[in-house]
């Protein structure tokens, strides 16, 4: 085996490192190790054609929830002992895999006194958990454990403590850092004219001294709209057939055949309407409440029934918004790109590139910045037909953005910078740690 090869032990070595460097009781080594290659062997198996997909949690059954809350809200996570615990063993995971699931359930893992590890049972309400980690919720749901790892593909293992990403091991190769490419670097630049366009748009709705124009109120809707485009990712990445999104300011016929127009601009709108309801409903609960005051107002019940509207009218919108992406998600299905312009309108799909210039050069960066010491050069032919045609067309339009998802769920970027076509692997986009809201257990 090669050098450069990563196996379930390595994977196993980052948690316990991880575990000491947060001072974290680590359990023995080799029992991770067992667990690790468990999980490993298990996502190279079948059960009946399907591949065996599965979350846990380690945590410990004598104690799985040492401070409960004093007033815990009623979709917490509970803990459903097996009346008999299970060997886990690669043909007991393969046989119970299908029992849970990555939006609903855990199976709880923790070694016996003689050190074997066991299915103890399960945790419930991971749909939370689910939603906030793929942008469908803004706040952040109480975790259980001490750590929890995922299968969610072939050789695939995923590792978190709490929401931060500790380590995910992609059959020989172990990622330790996601790119957070919308948080500042060359691709935010290019997306900021857009998102600026839908803040002043936002801010048209509003009386002045109901949106308040500070730093953090328009991060928090520039986050709702990089979310959008980031959950349309995600989606094309469970869809499993592969997909690419164009994000250009333009539609040159000599550069692009669009095989289906549309103008699709209901992303845009939805997240717009979204934006300023919830403005006002914050801005009613704070000032006609008196969130801010020792005694709560009395409010008349026209106030009362106004801010109750507005909160049917924020969930409406989210299920619109909902809709919006599954429907751009799944235009990508059919041959050829999907393209939009800057302000995320959809212009058309089936999309076909006609520019058959290659590239002069290609660079993976190796950070969000795209810094220049830190470029990696790479091959052209090295990249599959979808890809090798959005560097055709990035490479001859500068300002445009190409969102490439290989069938395996890859997600990669391009765009050019200067003289050099720039593209990004391992990009982060679900939610993690340093954006969380904590709610109230």
């Amino acid at each position: 085996m090669s050098g450069r090869n990563k196996t379930p032990r390595n994977l196993a070595e980052t948690v316990c490192s991880e575990l000491r460097r947060r001072r974290t009781p680590v359990p023995d080594e080799k029992i991770i190790v067992d667990l690790m290659e468990t999980m490993y062997y298990s996502s190279l198996r079948t059960e009946e054609s399907e591949p065996v997909i599965f979350h846990m949690v380690y945590l410990d059954p004598e104690q799985p929830d040492p401070k409960p809350p004093r007033n815990p809200v009623r979709d917490r996570w509970s803990y459903i002992p097996f009346a008999d615990p299970i060997p886990f063993s690669v043909s007991n995971v393969v046989k119970i895999a299908k029992s849970t699931d990555l939006r609903t359930s855990s199976f709880v893992i923790w070694p016996d006194k003689e050190h074997k590890l066991f299915i103890w049972g399960l945790v419930d309400q991971q749909n939370r958990f689910h939603k906030f980690l793929n942008r469908s919720a803004e706040i952040e749901p109480e975790r259980p454990g001490i750590f929890q790892a995922s299968v969610e593909g072939i050789g695939n293992i995923v590792v978190y403590m709490r929401y931060e990403k500790v380590a995910e091991l992609r059959v020989n190769e172990l990622i330790r850092f996601s790119l957070d490419i919308f948080r500042e670097g060359p691709i935010r630049d290019l997306l900021a004219p857009g998102i600026g366009r839908y803040l002043q748009e936002v801010r048209s709705h509003l009386p002045d001294d109901v949106y308040m124009t500070d730093a953090g109120m328009d991060e928090f809707h520039t986050q709702q709209w990089i979310s959008a485009l980031c959950r349309i990712l995600l989606r094309i990445q469970k869809i499993r057939n592969g997909g690419a999104i164009l994000i250009t300011p333009g539609i040159a016929p000599a550069d692009l055949s669009v095989k289906y127009g549309i103008n699709y601009d209901r992303l845009l709108t939805s997240l717009q309407s979204n934006a300023v309801t919830k403005i006002k409903s914050d801005y009613l609960e704070e000032h006609l409440l008196g969130l801010t005051e020792s005694k709560p107002k009395e409010i008349l019940s026209s106030q009362y029934f106004q801010l109750r509207r507005l909160e049917k009218d924020l969930r409406a919108n989210k299920n619109e918004i909902d809709g919006v992406i599954w429907f751009i998600a799944l235009l990508t299905r059919v041959d050829g790109l999907v393209v939009m312009n800057p302000d995320l309108v959809v212009r058309g799909y089936g999309v076909e590139i006609k520019n058959w210039q290659e590239p002069d050069n290609l660079f993976i960066a190796t950070d969000r910045l795209a810094t220049p010491a830190k470029l990696r050069p790479a091959a052209y032919n090295h990249f599959g037909t979808r890809h090798r045609s959005m560097m055709r067309y990035c490479s001859q339009n500068p300002g445009s953005v190409g969102f490439v998802v290989s069938q395996d769920g890859e997600v990669r970027v391009m765009t050019m910078m200067e003289e050099r076509l720039v593209m990004w692997e391992n990009i982060r986009l679900k939610y993690y740690s340093y954006s969380a809201k904590k709610k109230p257990a």
